[in-house]
């Protein structure tokens, strides 16, 4: 009875469009003008998968979405560095050698510089 409630759960979930992750905000780097902001968070989904850190550049006015990272996601836990070189680029550092899913080298107007 008790995997029959839990097989309905899941399924109700997925029809209905629930996400089942979370977002962890890890540190918030505000632009230079305060307009846009570099948000590094850990994005939970559960059991299923591992440990990542993403990285969001969004209106600083903005909550983070509830979705995944628009400029960088890794897998596991990296601690990165990040730096405003000027409203438009942002340098993302220490990325050594983690897996990467996901490298834009532009995203909200601003152009992303990576160094390992």
């Amino acid at each position: 009875m008790k995997s029959l409630i839990l097989l309905l759960l899941a399924m109700a979930m997925a029809l209905s469009g629930c996400d089942p992750c979370d977002n962890e905000i890890s540190r918030t780097v505000v632009s230079p003008s305060g307009k846009l902001k570099a948000v590094v968070f850990n994005r939970n989904c559960g059991a299923t998968t591992g440990f990542n850190t993403q990285v969001s550049i969004i209106q600083a006015a903005e909550p983070l979405p509830g979705d995944g990272g628009n400029t960088l996601i890794l897998a596991g836990t990296v601690p990165l560095r990040l730096e405003w070189r000027s409203d438009s680029t942002l340098r993302l550092q220490g990325l050594g050698a983690a897996t990467v899913f996901r490298q834009s080298h532009s995203a909200a107007g601003v152009a992303v510089e990576y160094e390992n």
